[in-house]
Order: structure tokens, then C-alpha cells, then sequence
């Protein structure tokens, strides 16, 4: 229901307002402004598919309103019964691709949903609905990993839950490819050398800007082997933080093989863990890699891996992270061997 969503939502916010404090929660990364949206854009979207506003190609960012605009539309993803006015956008993927789509940044309740080539209401492509970890104001919609074909078109509908309508910030890209994985630690991989979590424990081992503050420095250009999952009562999820400062600007990439469903995160900071910030955040399924890369300026950067949710990881549950900046070759590191047996 979407009561209960609501709650949780605001338990969320909660703990995000407690991490700005002395005493941050390890839950609370995820809560954080974000930095992944431009602070403006333009193109109004177009009331219907008919007329929806053509998007030239990705990435892709607009802002507009839902003001005045009809109620054409509707999905449950799970809440249906929106009077909502909504509006549309059209893209056709030249390629075969992998897309995120979110509103996170909007300025009310937004639902976001796909239509794949025409309008087929009830069985939509893509859709969300309040993502918990969209980075912004609650409430707000998130579609991380939308599949595209090349030569479809896909009608995005900007919407809202209810009779909610206002001002949006609609951001389009494309993303790395999941690809398929196994949880190998390769030979001279950074051990993250943590015990397995319980019901009381405490980490004192990579808990970042969680509390205590404690973080672990493996340094660019390698592989992290870890582990995660969730404990007291599946109120919490075991975040493990990794600090990198950056001499000058390199296209970094961070990816994660799990053997759960797992979330890496890019933080930044001006001001160590009174004020800091997401760049960036993907999650994906269990043995599949999944990956982000950037271009990151001269700082301190912190690179974070845990479960996706808060519910049925087992403590100790393993992970294979990696760092590296572009241009770097892991083979320089270990064997070409060791490194394609990670990958099937």
C-alpha cells in the first residue's frame, strides 16, 4: 500500500537528516542530494504519444511541468488510480541498449512508465513508481536498467501518483551492459578482510560515513573481494566504504560482481562526512557485473559496495569489486587467465 511506502519513506529521510549529524546511520548514503542531474534543462514533453516530444539522442535531459496537461495516461507499478496529468516523450534506440530513466529530482510524487513501439496500456515496457533509492526527495521514480532494442521506439510517460502534478526534471542515458559473472577473487586482490555481520555487530571494520567513521584505502587500479548482507533483524544492510583521492581528473570505472543482488554507490565530499554527497548509484542482480564509469575531478572520492535492500542477504555473502581508471589493464595486475575466469 502506499501508506506503508510512505512510512518507510519517511523512516528513510530520517536516517538520511541523522547521517548530516554526529552520529550517521549506515543506511543513510543512498538519502543524499544528488549530484547525477544537471541543475537545469529544457523540452517540455508533449501531452500525448501522438504528439510526444522527440528525444535526438542520449544522454538526455529536460525540465518541465505537468501543470495544465491532460490525464491521458495510467499503470500500476504497484499504484494505479492516478488522475494525475502526465507528459510524453519519444525515443527510438539506434543500437541495442541498456537505459536509466528517472524524475528523482522533480518537485512532486512522480511516476515514470514505457511504452515499447505503441501504446499498450496494462503492459507497459518499463515502469516505477516511489524507488526507494532514488537520490533526491522521496517519492520520486527511478528506473535504473530499461532494456532497449535497436530501431523500437519507446514512449516515456512523465506522470504523477494521485491527483500530483508539477515541476520535473527528467534525465535519459545509457549504461554499462550487465554481463554474466562469478564470484572469483583473482590473485592479488585488496582483501576487504572483514568478519561476517550478525545481530548486534558492530563494524568497525569500512562502516565510511556511517559510524564509526572507519574506511579502507585499497587504492585505484584493483580488485576488491568482500563481503555484505543484512542483520539485526533485517533493519540494516552491511555498507563497505572504499577512499580514493584523485591527484587530477580520470575516467574511473566501478563495477561489482555479487552472488546477491547488490548496489555500488560513487560519493564525494567538500567537507569529509558532515557534508557529502552521491554522484552516482547502480544496482543489478545476483552473478551478473554491473557497472558505472566517470570522468572524476581532482578530491577525495568514496566507492561503496552493499546489498540493494535491507531484507534476505545472509551475513557473508561474497562480492568481487574493481577500480580502474581508463587506460589501466587488470592484466598488469594478474594474470589474463585469472581475469576472464571471472566472466562466463
Amino acid at each position: 500500500m502506499k501508506m506503508i511506502a510512505i512510512v518507510l519513506a519517511l523512516m528513510l529521510a530520517a536516517s538520511a537528516a541523522a547521517a548530516a549529524s554526529t552520529s550517521p546511520s549506515p543506511n543513510a548514503p543512498d538519502k543524499h542530494d544528488s549530484g547525477i542531474s544537471p541543475p537545469e534543462g529544457e523540452y517540455q514533453g508533449g501531452d500525448t504519444i501522438e504528439n510526444a516530444v522527440v528525444v535526438p539522442g542520449l544522454p538526455y535531459y529536460a525540465t518541465g511541468t505537468t501543470a495544465g496537461f491532460n490525464d491521458d495516461y495510467d499503470e500500476a507499478c504497484p499504484y494505479g488510480g492516478s488522475t494525475s496529468p502526465d507528459v510524453v516523450y519519444a525515443w527510438t534506440a539506434p543500437i541495442d541498449a541498456y537505459v536509466e530513466i528517472f524524475t528523482c529530482e522533480s518537485g512532486y510524487d512522480t511516476k515514470i512508465y514505457v511504452y515499447e513501439d505503441e501504446y499498450t496500456p496494462g503492459a507497459y515496457h518499463a515502469c516505477n513508481d516511489d524507488n526507494p533509492d532514488c537520490p533526491g526527495p522521496a517519492y520520486r521514480s527511478w528506473i535504473p536498467l530499461m532494456e532497449a532494442s535497436a530501431g523500437s521506439t519507446y514512449y516515456v510517460v512523465v506522470d504523477g501518483y494521485g491527483g500530483d502534478f508539477g515541476d520535473y526534471l527528467l534525465t535519459m542515458r545509457e549504461v554499462l551492459a550487465p554481463q554474466p559473472c562469478d564470484v572469483l577473487c583473482p590473485s592479488g586482490a585488496f582483501d576487504e578482510n572483514e568478519p561476517d555481520c550478525y545481530d548486534g555487530y558492530i563494524d568497525e571494520t569500512n562502516t565510511g560515513c556511517g559510524w564509526p567513521y572507519v574506511f579502507q584505502y585499497p587504492g585505484l587500479n584493483t580488485f576488491i573481494c568482500g563481503a555484505s548482507g543484512n542483520f539485526n533483524d533485517n533493519t540494516i544492510r552491511d555498507m563497505d566504504w572504499f577512499e580514493i583521492v584523485l591527484e587530477e581528473t580520470k575516467t574511473v570505472e566501478f563495477c561489482v560482481c555479487a552472488d546477491f543482488y547488490a548496489r555500488i554507490w560513487i560519493f564525494t565530499t567538500p567537507d569529509d562526512c558532515y557534508d557529502y554527497y552521491m554522484f552516482d548509484t547502480v544496482a543489478g542482480e545476483a552473478n551478473f557485473r554491473h557497472c558505472m564509469e566517470h570522468e572524476l575531478g581532482p578530491g577525495t572520492w568514496y566507492f561503496i559496495v552493499s546489498t540493494d535492500g535491507w531484507i534476505g542477504v545472509p551475513c557473508g555473502s561474497e562480492y568481487v569489486a574493481s577500480i580502474f581508471e581508463e587506460g589501466y589493464s587488470p592484466v598488469e595486475r594478474m594474470t589474463w587467465g585469472t581475469v576472464k575466469a571471472m566472466y562466463r
